[in-house]
């Protein structure tokens, strides 16, 4: 936890990034909550920074992600969550590694986007996906991206106009940075043309 609470003092005093100490849960809201990687019964964020990666304005947070549990009556899952804006919005869609969002016992899209579904039998880590487009998901969930995706242990869902990944447990901003890396490398493998599908084609929540 050390590390984290460094790289929390060396980011807040760098100029070149924003830092926040907590955020309402107003301001969660515009990342569509509850669907992943947040928590149905409640979602607390602190250690915001604002900074460019990869010529993307990104939002990184600490995320506690409260939901009903087992032995107790609630648990809370905690991610490093990083926050990429797109070029424009596109159908909800999301693939991740199936442990990250076990527990949350949320669903993760809309319901007409259906039950996730698991990604080639056999696969390690296990991967499910989701998209309320599967003609959409055909295009961007290719092997390579999807292998992209396990090998940083990571999910991420398209919601809109936007990219949120996270990973397990709080990490420092390095770390989350890293993410936010592999999430333009994968934003970078779409095909250029699902930027030119009809604004009226594009489902999100």
């Amino acid at each position: 936890m050390w590390r984290v609470w460094k790289s929390v003092r060396s980011y807040r005093q760098d100029p070149e990034w924003r830092y926040r100490k907590r955020e309402s849960r107003e301001w969660v809201k515009a990342f569509g909550p509850p669907a992943h990687p947040f928590g149905k019964r409640g979602n607390h964020v602190k250690h915001v920074l604002e900074g460019r990666v990869r010529g993307y304005e990104t939002t990184f947070f600490h995320l506690a992600a409260v939901h009903e549990g087992g032995r107790h009556p609630s648990d809370v899952s905690r991610y490093s969550v990083a926050v990429l804006p797109l070029p424009g919005a596109l159908p909800a869609t999301e693939v991740s590694v199936a442990s990250l969002v076990r527990w949350l016992g949320t669903e993760p899209l809309p319901p007409r986007a259906g039950i996730a579904v698991h990604l080639l039998p056999g696969r390690k880590p296990r991967m499910v996906a989701c998209s309320v487009d599967p003609d959409f998901a055909g295009l961007i969930l290719t092997e390579r991206v999807v292998r992209m995706t396990a090998d940083a242990k990571m999910g991420w869902r398209l919601h809109g106009d936007h990219m949120i990944g996270w990973i397990k447990e709080h990490k420092p901003y390095q770390r989350i940075i890293g993410l936010a890396e592999v999430m333009a490398d994968i934003v970078g493998e779409f095909p250029v043309s699902v930027w030119s599908r009809d604004s009226a084609e594009q489902e999100h929540y």
